[in-house]
C-alpha cells in the first residue's frame, strides 16, 4: 500500500511538471451535460464502443478480484504448506500487475496498426477463452495454471484504453465529457454485479467453472466490435 501510494505521488509529479499544457482550443469545452446524453444514446458508433466497454468491465474487475483466491485454492491442491500461499501471492501479482502492464503496452502499440476495434475484438476473444479455460487447470500443475493466467492477464486489459479512445474519436467535441462519463459510470456499475456473482457461482459449480460466467461480457463485446467494424466500412 505504501509503495502504491508513493507511485501515485510520482505520477502526480509527472503530470504537474513533466507534461506540457494542452494547447488552447476555440472549440466548445467538453463538459458533462444531461442534455447531450440523448444524442449519445442515439449515436450508433459511440454506443457500440460502449457495449464493448460494458462487456469488458463485466469481466475485468471480477477477474482481478477473484483470481488471487482461485490461485490460492488451486495451489493448495497442488502444493503443500506455506509454499502454496507464497506462490499464489507471487503469481497473482505477476498475472494482474506485470501481465496487465504488458497487455496495456501491447494494446496501445497494435491498436494504431490494426485498428482499435479489431485489437479490442482479438483481446476479448482471447480473454473469453481464458476465462473458460482457467478453471479447467484447477489442481493441475501450477505452471499450466500460471500460463493460462498470464495469457488472461495480458488479454483482459489490452483493450481497456481502446474503448475510451473510440468514444472520444466518434463523439462530437462538445459531447465528449458526457460520453466518457456515461461510459465509465455504466461500466463500473457492471463490475458490482460480476464481482458479487463469482462467489455465488463458485458455490454452485466450483472453481472449475466459476469464471466461465465472465465470458458473457467479452462475447457481447466481440459482437459489438464486429458491428462497429461493419458500420465504419
Amino acid at each position: 500500500m505504501l509503495v502504491g501510494s508513493l507511485l501515485a505521488l510520482v505520477a502526480a509529479g509527472i503530470m504537474h511538471w513533466g507534461l506540457p499544457d494542452a494547447p488552447e482550443s476555440k472549440e466548445e469545452v467538453a463538459t458533462v451535460s444531461m442534455h447531450t446524453l440523448k444524442y449519445i444514446l442515439k449515436d450508433r458508433p459511440v454506443m457500440l464502443a460502449n457495449y464493448g466497454y460494458f462487456g469488458h468491465m463485466w469481466e475485468l474487475y471480477a477477474m482481478w478480484t477473484w483470481l488471487p483466491y482461485f490461485l490460492t485454492a488451486s495451489f493448495k491442491a497442488s502444493l503443500e504448506g506455506t509454499a502454496s500461499q507464497e506462490a499464489s501471492t507471487l503469481f497473482a501479482f505477476l498475472t494482474i500487475g506485470i501481465s496487465g502492464a504488458i497487455g496495456s503496452i501491447i494494446g496501445g502499440l497494435y491498436a494504431d496498426k490494426i485498428g482499435k476495434a479489431r485489437l479490442s475484438m482479438i483481446a476479448m476473444i482471447v480473454s473469453a477463452v481464458s476465462s473458460i479455460c482457467i478453471g479447467l487447470t484447477f489442481g493441475l500443475s501450477i505452471w499450466i495454471t500460471v500460463i493460462v493466467a498470464i495469457i488472461w492477464g495480458i488479454s483482459v486489459v489490452a483493450d481497456s484504453a481502446q474503448f475510451s479512445a473510440m468514444v472520444a474519436d466518434f463523439t462530437k467535441s462538445e459531447c465528449v465529457g458526457t460520453a466518457l462519463t456515461f461510459q465509465m459510470a455504466i461500466g463500473f456499475l457492471m463490475t458490482v454485479f460480476s464481482i458479487y456473482l463469482i462467489p455465488v457461482f463458485e458455490d454452485i459449480v466450483g472453481w472449475k467453472w466459476a469464471f466461465s460466467i465472465l465470458a458473457i461480457g467479452p462475447v457481447i463485446g466481440v459482437l459489438a466490435m464486429i458491428s462497429l467494424i461493419r458500420y465504419k466500412h
